[in-house]
């Protein structure tokens, strides 16, 4: 199976020189992680959730709110891709070296499309194998009292997108880097300049998705396939026994494309 086989040909774009705030709700509207930024309708960059919940959390624009800032200011400037006859293992294998998790597709030098881990993972829709060899067992977890920044914080130093929120060693809901970047975005976007400082006040439980769908350690992967997709999650906790012991995420799927 090739990339053009899967790829999305439609692909959402932004220009540079909009406020990062327009990307929030282009984001938010489209149910999507991720944009094209451009520049005189020519690609120049992406814009991720992280990159936004990144800056927006920055010392350096701590008094700043979004609409005064531009997505040039966020946005990764480099742009990695890929052609459309490539195959999809090619893909997984690009994104997993690379970091990141979507490929611009190019026929020539003409842009044709959009891969993400999403497409990939789709692949995966029938696939019988278990989570033993991919899932992540040192789960990084904070409670639901923890400042949002510091689980920011975690998120970055573990290069992570998610953290799982624990209450008395029991799963009471997920806080990842979309839902880190509306409530920082909210925040500073409804206070006054001069006390967005106080953003440091922001809790967990203040952003985080409190209904948590976990599955069983001896589920196999298609199950968590159908999960991810249906509720367009991009990673899910594993219990053994109704206590955490993993997860699984996306990207860990993408090791065992084929």
């Amino acid at each position: 199976m090739k990339v053009e086989d899967i790829m999305t040909k439609k692909v959402i774009s932004v220009a540079k020189n909009r406020a990062l705030s327009d990307a929030v709700k282009l984001m938010e509207k489209k149910r999507i992680s991720r944009v094209l930024v451009t520049s005189d309708g020519e690609p120049c960059g992406m814009l991720t959730e992280k990159d936004i919940s990144d800056h927006i959390g920055t010392s350096r624009h701590g008094e700043s709110i979004p609409s005064s800032l531009h997505i040039s200011t966020a946005m990764s400037p480099s742009i990695i891709t890929i052609g459309k006859d490539a195959s999809i293992a090619a893909a997984a294998k690009t994104m997993l070296k690379k970091g990141v998790s979507s490929l611009p597709v190019l026929h020539g030098k003409e842009l044709v499309g959009i891969i993400t881990k999403t497409d990939i993972v789709r692949t995966l829709a029938e696939s019988d194998e278990k989570f033993e060899k991919i899932m992540k067992t040192d789960v990084v977890a904070v409670s639901p009292a923890d400042r949002i920044v510091h689980a920011r914080r975690l998120m970055l130093d573990n290069k992570i997108g998610r953290v799982v929120v624990l209450e008395e060693g029991k799963i009471v809901g997920i806080l990842t880097n979309m839902r880190a970047a509306k409530a920082l975005y909210n925040f500073k976007q409804n206070t006054d300049r001069g006390h967005a400082s106080r953003i440091r006040t922001i809790t967990v439980e203040d952003a985080m998705t409190p209904t948590v769908i976990t599955l069983d350690v001896g589920a196999k992967v298609k199950e968590a396939v159908q999960i991810m997709i249906e509720n367009k999650f991009s990673g899910i906790p594993l219990t053994r026994e109704g206590r955490l012991a993993g997860v699984v995420t996306k990207t860990d799927m993408l090791k065992i494309v084929k």
